[in-house]
């Protein structure tokens, strides 16, 4: 039927098809965007939010400005890791078959020909927002750091993909912070110390990975290193991180009975993590360890709230 008025006034089928047809799409757009970015959420969108909230607080925002900005970091570090995401995916599709067949271009929710289109969006909007939030410089950063981290190898050996992925966390953190607050001495030990520890421990994710990236010839830490040494320095880094959390981010803060408490935590998820890779060896026991490093870094960061 293509009728476009009927007698009543009611919209035709095909006029109610096209008022529908840009929500559809955009809900579509924001699903597949999800199925690309579900596997790294609390490693940036979630963590880097809880920063930027933590310099509302500290800039002494009113509840509009405040509002604004957490509205800007959202979606700002969503297309954050929405691009790293695209090209790693893009350039692994081999490796997610056997590391992660549930990602889209496995699975089929997306075409390999779509996701590129979707990373050159991503290319253009992502710095065009991080203009509008004034911290364009961190996302040029970042691109730059992700384009060699995947197009140009820097993902195939471990020195070069940690230490690549930690000057990552502190474009992400500086953009989080900048969002509300100019990037000061206060907060750069913040900074520099989580882009430190995110290099020591980072390589925790290659545990669960060893069949895949041994297969497609890359050098990371458990091939380069044996998955034993490697698990005895991640237990040793662990632990020997919870008096670098006291001294640099806990101890400025005062002694509080919230400060007591933030260090207990600390240690405990310190200890647990110290133990889980040194007794739970499986892949899906490393991939749910390096979930528990995830939120790790996420309650770190969301103390900045309190401690800064």
């Amino acid at each position: 039927m293509t009728t476009t008025t009927r007698p009543s006034g009611k919209a035709a089928p095909a006029t109610a098809g096209a008022v529908l047809w840009l929500p559809r799409r955009i809900w579509r757009e924001i699903f597949i965007s999800y199925r690309f970015n579900s596997n790294d959420l609390w490693s940036t969108v979630v963590p880097a939010s809880c920063f930027a909230a933590a310099a509302v607080r500290y800039a002494g925002l009113g509840p509009y400005e405040a509002a604004v900005t957490l509205a800007g970091a959202v979606p700002y570090f969503w297309l954050f890791i929405y691009g790293s995401s695209l090209i790693n995916q893009i350039t692994g599709v081999e490796e997610d078959r056997l590391n992660k067949p549930f990602r889209p271009l496995v699975t089929g929710d997306s075409s390999l020909a779509g996701a590129k289109r979707r990373l050159a969006a991503v290319h253009v909007l992502f710095p065009a927002l991080g203009w509008l939030l004034g911290v364009l410089e961190w996302a040029l950063l970042w691109q730059l750091l992700f384009m060699l981290h995947y197009a140009w190898g820097g993902h195939r050996h471990w020195f070069a993909k940690n230490l690549l992925i930690a000057l990552g966390v502190v474009a992400q953190l500086a953009a989080a912070w900048q969002m509300a607050a100019p990037v000061t001495a206060a907060v750069w030990p913040w900074i520099v110390t989580m882009c430190a520890m995110t290099f020591l421990i980072i390589g925790v994710q290659d545990l669960r990975d060893v069949e895949g990236d041994r297969a497609l010839g890359r050098r990371t830490m458990p091939i380069v290193l044996g998955d034993l040494p490697c698990r005895v320095y991640f237990a040793a880094s662990f632990v020997g991180l919870l008096p670098v959390t006291h001294l640099v981010m806990v101890a400025p803060a005062g002694f509080h009975w919230w400060t007591v408490a933030i260090d207990a935590a600390l240690a405990g998820l310190n200890l647990l993590l110290a133990a889980r890779v040194l007794l739970l060896r499986t892949p899906a026991q490393d991939h749910r360890t390096q979930r528990v490093v995830e939120w790790w870094y996420t309650f770190v960061l969301a103390t900045a709230v309190v401690l800064l």
